[in-house]
């Protein structure tokens, strides 16, 4: 991935990352799920299915970016421990395709892996569409 933006609702846009500063991004996952419903039918040899939307999923990636002092990372992870539970666009840019999430709350963030000043963080975010 090239770059990833998520701009709050009632909010300024945060770069989580951008490839061209120096941030590795691994994109984890990325899909989502419908619920169905499976009714048999009496006499019937086969089951009917209908399919009732409600599609949801997550977009899972971690971030490796490396900052001037520790003291710094330290406080980068502060912000976005306070991002969590906000709801808004996420946009991630893939060579030249974008993708857009709209809706999109971000339920977690971690930091996954410290090495030195280069840390990670995890963020998973729960969407519900991508165009």
């Amino acid at each position: 991935m090239n770059k990833v933006v998520f701009t709050p609702s009632g909010g300024a846009a945060a770069t989580l990352a951008d490839l061209s500063t120096g941030s590795h991004v691994v994109l984890e996952e990325l899909g989502g799920a419908g619920i169905e419903q499976v009714e048999p039918l009496m006499d019937g040899s086969n089951v009917v299915r209908f399919p009732r939307g409600n599609v949801a999923g997550d977009c899972v990636f971690t971030v490796e970016k490396s900052f001037a002092d520790k003291a710094t990372a330290a406080a980068a992870a502060k912000t976005e421990y306070a991002r969590m539970m906000q709801q808004g666009l996420l946009v991630l840019t893939i060579y030249a395709t974008t993708l857009s999430m709209a809706n999109a709350v971000l339920r977690s963030v971690k930091c996954s892996r410290v090495n030195g000043v280069r840390w990670g963080f995890r963020y998973t975010f729960g969407i519900t569409t991508i165009t």
